[in-house]
């Protein structure tokens, strides 16, 4: 049985991150077996599942030392990990947007990417990456913007391990719904390129989970916990 079968079996949705890197071809697979699965994506991220609790050792000698962001999911390797003193830096529901249907969006919204001249906005108000990750993005070409009235007022992109994220929208044009209007529109992109749109929620983050039940993502019952 092929990797991506097995995954599927197991559960699509749980298993969404690994198979959305393997079907785009951005995961070296370093362990694929019975025991679980360890992918490394883009060389910039891993991500690991196991799902025999006995082999938990094998996959921790294989992640330890690495200084590389590493996606846990639930489970005895966890706990493991944290015992030997790697950080956790965020517990994350998982959610995917499972259907094939696209958004409307709405006509006083103009959605564009984002450039490199936008550098400095998106420096500006998103504080959870340094300005060589941002760059990357940009670069990458996988940021969008809203704009109204001729001006910038949030914007989305993709991680490197490839959930949705990056999602600002600027202090003067909150609870105006663009949120969600820029996730619409960042779904309608991955649908559009064949991709299953997923992301990684801060358990915590009350807003951002009811925005995904509201548009129609479906939830993982497996959290996802990211080291270093």
């Amino acid at each position: 049985m092929d990797i991506e079968t097995l995954l599927c079996e197991k559960g699509e949705v749980t298993y969404i991150d690994f198979l959305v890197s393997l079907r785009e071809k951005t995961a070296k697979v370093l362990i694929a077996d019975e025991d679980g699965v360890l992918i490394s994506v883009s060389d910039a991220t891993s991500a690991v599942a196991l799902f025999n609790d006995e082999a938990y050792l094998r996959f921790a000698k294989e992640l330890m030392g690495s200084c590389k962001p590493i996606a846990v999911h639930e489970g005895i390797l966890v706990h493991h990990l944290l015992e030997q003193g790697m950080k956790l830096s965020l517990s994350c529901v998982q959610a995917a947007y499972t259907r094939k249907d696209r958004f409307a969006l709405r006509e006083d919204v103009v959605i564009r990417p984002l450039k490199m001249g936008d550098l400095d906005v998106v420096l500006a108000h998103y504080h959870h990456a340094d300005e060589p990750y941002i760059r990357d993005r940009l670069a990458k070409g996988v940021m969008i913007g809203a704009e109204v009235d001729g001006q910038l007022a949030g914007f989305m992109g993709r991680h490197s391990e490839g959930a949705m994220g990056m999602l600002e929208i600027l202090p003067a044009f909150r609870r105006r719904s663009l949120g969600s209007e820029l996730e619409k529109a960042y779904i309608n992109r991955l649908l559009d390129a064949s991709i299953t749109p997923y992301c990684h929620v801060v358990e915590t983050n009350e807003a951002s989970l009811k925005l995904q039940k509201k548009l129609g993502l479906v939830f993982s019952e497996e959290k996802v916990h990211w080291f270093n």
